[in-house]
């Protein structure tokens, strides 16, 4: 009993850091468009959200679904869906990932080298990152360690496979459900089993022996996905993003844990020593039996160890190499993958090369150093993420205007494609502090949640929000008008912004503004005379605290429709 509480109280302790760590200040930031548009979706009627996530928003289908229902048990017990509440189940899913990550480990590398690894993955920066947006990659990262939890297992000489089929096939499939780019990570174990196939080890000889059955499953996995990469060929586009360059492969490392340059020369330091020091040791001894234990020098029981290890090593390079390749080769062409929110993937390899690396060392000084080093670069630059993590600051526009606004009064917002709508609409109904809403006929809408596709209607331009005609015909209907801005994509459109701006400025008399986080700004203007007052109506003007129109293309990239998310 004793012994049995012994194993599972490190991955219960990690579960609890993982907690503390992705709840930490979880409702504080606002949420930003990806995450805005994620709720608005999962938030419409099941037909509707069916109709979306198999027509023009195939990735991420089962998140959609498991935040669709999320959100209805939460309203069944009266909870608004809020920051903290919409976040929770990735904050929930990627901690559950780090004690997974630690029991795929400590089968090869040993208790502490697996821990090491373990919180080297949960304060990683990107992976702070996703665990607190309202986005996939948590859920994501879960099902694929589970998936190289269950399909290490399985390979293992040695070990009873009841049971670890189903939920290897489970894992795998609802990975790919889960987050498209998952269907690398499938191609990249697909690898991996051919190479242990061909590599001299006692895992080739297991792996033949059950070889039947692998097949049968890898066959279920390709079969279940089928149905949804016929949808994706009608689906998401990702064109948006650029065509990466031998530089962004390079910086791939740094991008992923923050940008700290002296943690990314430390991981490839420590990860250089795994590749390099583990096939030496397997040449050195190539053909010759290993000696048993209690006859071996240190010099030989290092390189025994070291090959032992070469299996463990080949799993993990193509888990960690194989999705970066491949995404950066396709992405010379028209579909592009090679984005560092993808590659999210390659973090959990990664944490355990590092680990690897740190064992075959087998000095302690040198292991402890670097283990100190690596941990406290890594604490450091996640740490620093929390300061960090506002990217657009929706939540203030919307509730100023909410406390402004007044029955009758207009909405336009620009640029609806790069989520302004969307988000406004989210905190509309997340803190309906008034009836603020956008009417049909709004210069810009193209939302519609109310029509019955669910999609944007036909016809309807962003950029109608820029044309002072339609801008003036609608602000006529209206006693007051609220102009929004959000992120402008180009500096084309920055210029029209400027004289729309001005134009407005001109005709009509400005009664405040605000400006938040990531170019947001929100202007109130009065529009008609408040009858029998021979004056214009509305609030007290209030100071102004925008500057000029800023360009950001921010995660979501250039324009492309509203319901085409990647």
């Amino acid at each position: 009993m004793r012994t049995s509480a012994g194993r599972w109280l490190p991955p219960l302790l990690l579960l609890l850091a993982s907690l503390a760590a992705y709840g930490h200040a979880l409702g504080a930031p606002s949420l930003w468009f990806d995450e805005a548009f994620s709720v608005e979706l999962a938030r419409q009627p099941l037909p509707r959200l069916w109709q979306a996530i198999w027509g023009p928003e195939p990735n991420m289908e089962l998140y959609y679904l498991l935040l669709h229902f999320w959100l209805r048990g939460a309203a069944l017990l009266g909870l608004a869906p809020t920051e903290l509440v919409v976040r929770l189940p990735s904050a929930l899913c990627a901690a559950c990932s780090v004690p997974v990550l630690f029991l795929l480990g400590r089968r090869f590398l040993g208790p502490l080298a697996s821990a090491v690894a373990a919180l080297l993955y949960l304060f990683d920066y990107s992976t702070l990152v996703y665990a607190q947006q309202t986005r996939a990659y948590a859920l994501q990262l879960l099902l694929l360690l589970l998936s190289w939890y269950a399909l290490v297992h399985l390979l293992s000489p040695g070990r009873r496979r009841s049971g670890w089929w189903y939920l290897y096939v489970a894992a795998t499939v609802l990975a790919c459900y889960a987050q498209l780019f998952s269907l690398l990570v499938f191609g990249a174990q697909v690898v991996a089993v051919v190479g242990l196939l061909l590599l001299p080890s006692d895992w080739r000889e297991g792996l033949r022996r059950c070889w039947r059955s692998l097949g049968a499953a890898l066959l279920i996995c390709v079969l279940a996905v089928i149905p949804l990469l016929l949808v994706s060929q009608h689906g998401s586009r990702t064109g948006w993003l650029p065509i990466p360059h031998l530089h962004d492969l390079l910086n791939l490392v740094p991008s992923l844990v923050g940008g700290n340059a002296q943690l990314s020369l430390s991981i490839l330091l420590v990860c250089g020593l795994a590749v390099m020091l583990i096939p030496l040791a397997a040449l050195l001894l190539l053909g010759q039996p290993a000696p048993p234990a209690g006859q071996r020098d240190m010099a030989v029981d290092f390189l025994v160890t070291s090959r032992e290890r070469l299996p463990l090593l080949w799993l993990l390079l193509c888990w960690f190499a194989l999705p970066v390749l491949m995404s950066f080769v396709v992405s010379q062409g028209p579909l592009r993958l090679f984005s560092e929110r993808y590659l999210v993937v390659v973090i959990p390899p990664l944490c355990l090369l590092m680990a690897l690396g740190l064992v075959s060392l087998h000095l302690r000084l040198l292991q402890g150093l670097f283990t100190v080093l690596l941990l406290a670069l890594t604490l450091m630059t996640g740490l620093g993420y929390y300061g960090h993590a506002q990217l657009e600051d929706w939540r203030t526009a919307a509730l100023w205007l909410q406390h402004h606004y007044q029955p009758g009064d207009g909405l336009v917002c620009y640029d609806t494609i790069q989520g302004c709508q969307t988000s406004l609409e989210y905190y509309f109904a997340a803190y309906p502090v008034s009836g603020a809403h956008f009417t049909d006929d709004a210069p810009g809408n193209l939302l519609s949640w109310q029509t019955s596709s669910g999609f944007a209607a036909p016809g309807r331009s962003a950029d109608a929000a820029l044309d002072i005609a339609a801008v003036a015909a609608y602000a006529r209907q209206h006693t007051r008008l609220f102009y929004i801005l959000g992120r402008v994509p180009d500096q084309q459109g920055a210029e029209r912004v400027k004289q729309v701006v001005a134009w407005l400025d001109a005709h009509y008399r400005l009664l405040g503004q605000v400006a938040s986080a990531g170019h947001i700004s929100v202007r109130l203007y009065a529009v008609l005379p408040v009858p029998g007052s021979g004056r214009t109506g509305g609030v007290r003007p209030t100071p102004a605290v925008v500057g000029g129109v800023g360009v950001t293309r921010g995660e979501s990239g250039s324009r492309r429709p509203l319901w085409r998310r990647a």
